[in-house]
């Protein structure tokens, strides 16, 4: 299998909104939140960092109440009836990614939601105070079930709502992340390299058919923080896996990787 990771940025050379259209895409996308184990704000959209774009562009289409309700719902048909409630001081044992769609007209109300949006990916990490993501079984889990709960609505969809690409987050690199910058750029490179092997893993999922194609690459040259942070990490793994990579991004073929180990032993 073959997967692309296309590096994308708005034309100000910053960042996607997190809920828009992808002109690297023609087809239905999906968005990946940075969701939150906190109490307060347990498997909501909210607070701060990326959950907090996502929290605003949901808002602006009247749908954030719904997906709040839906994450709920998702979350107690997972862990057991009345879950989310018993678990709202907050816990870090159940991390995991729901896929919330969205209704069909959801881009009609503003321009928050992208036309080929067709839902959010929540998503919670850990928190990682150093450079190197410590429970990397944990951390690539988390990817594979996100990689799986699209895969499972693209199974269940008309050919012409299958989610062709998914915009990544890069969990625990930001506010769950350290305060250090030379150990936030270090994770950064690690969660990448961890984040390529869920793929790898995936990939070999009952309904990896149906997994999206094309990964979408957010990143920033502007940003006031770790500029490149996106580009800069997944070009580090890629190459570190032998690939080649340049600006538009670059290609795991799973089937290629596995011949050159192959060939290499």
């Amino acid at each position: 299998m073959k997967f692309e990771f296309r590096f994308e940025m708005n034309s100000t050379g910053n960042y996607v909104g997190v809920l828009a259209n992808s002109v690297l895409v023609k087809g239905k996308i999906a968005s990946q939140n940075a969701g939150s184990s906190n109490g307060g704000l347990y498997y909501q959209v909210g607070g701060l960092g990326v959950n907090g774009y996502f929290h605003d562009a949901l808002g602006a289409a009247t749908l954030l109440d719904n997906v709040n309700k839906a994450m709920v719902t998702a979350y107690d048909n997972r862990f057991g009836k009345d879950a989310w409630k018993q678990d709202q001081n907050g816990r870090g044992d159940r991390l995991t990614s729901f896929y919330i769609p969205f209704p069909a007209d959801a881009h009609s109300v503003g321009v928050s939601v992208g036309s080929r949006v067709a839902g959010m990916v929540y998503s919670v990490g850990p928190q990682i105070p150093g450079p190197k993501v410590p429970d990397r079984d944990l951390y690539r889990q988390i990817y594979v079930d996100a990689f799986a709960a699209v895969a499972a609505a693209n199974k269940n969809a008309a050919s012409t709502e299958t989610i062709e690409a998914l915009r990544l987050t890069m969990l625990s690199t930001g506010i769950y992340g350290p305060s250090d910058a030379t150990d936030a750029t270090a994770l950064a490179h690690d969660a990448a390299c961890v984040i390529l092997e869920a793929v790898e893993v995936s990939a070999k999922l009952p309904d990896a058919a149906h997994l999206p194609g094309i990964m979408l690459i957010n990143n920033s040259k502007v940003a006031k923080k770790l500029p490149n942070k996106e580009m800069d990490a997944f070009s580090s793994a890629a190459k570190a896996r032998g690939i080649t990579v340049d600006s538009t991004g670059f290609t795991l073929d799973l089937a290629g990787q596995t011949q050159a180990k192959k060939a290499h032993l």
